[in-house]
């Protein structure tokens, strides 16, 4: 009877170390704010195109480690291609641990990535004020006013 309740409890033992193995993904819910002119199209993983109009913010889900795209353009129907800037970031995403890898790796383990800023983010404040969160800084500016000429000219 003994060795059945010790064979039972290893099982139980093993049962649940396997599903704390499995469940290693992450899942953090950071934010994109865009406190710029421009429209903000954010890709994650090459996938759709997520508009975050001016004065907006939207919500991204880090399931795994990947890639985010991000995009600045002036329009509504403006596609990523014809961008006035384009950066892409690698992301981690391990357990309830997300942020935005940049930086070139100086001193990573000791600071932190992208700690000196040996690396240009600007427009971009990435891991603000959160660990994987994004902000498009009002700094990037603003599109041109083409439309209201063109609406205010006279002939």
């Amino acid at each position: 009877m003994r060795g059945l309740s010790t064979a039972l409890g290893l099982a139980a033992a093993l049962a649940v170390a396997s599903t704390g193995i499995t469940s290693a993904n992450a899942s953090c819910a950071r934010r994109i704010v865009n406190k710029s002119g421009y429209i903000a199209l954010v890709s994650r993983d090459g996938g759709p195109w997520v508009a975050v109009r001016p004065g907006r913010s939207q919500t991204i889900n880090y399931y795994q480690s990947g890639r985010i795209d991000v995009a600045l353009t002036c329009g509504p129907g403006a596609l990523p291609e014809q961008a006035s800037f384009r950066a892409s970031y690698d992301t981690v995403a391990i357990i309830d641990r997300c942020y935005i890898r940049f930086g070139d790796g100086f001193f990573e383990d000791q600071l932190g990535g992208g700690f000196l800023g040996r690396k240009e983010t600007g427009p971009l404040a990435l891991n603000n004020p959160r660990q994987g969160d994004l902000v498009v800084g009002p700094q990037a500016g603003a599109c041109p006013a083409t439309e209201r000429a063109a609406l205010s000219a006279r002939y």
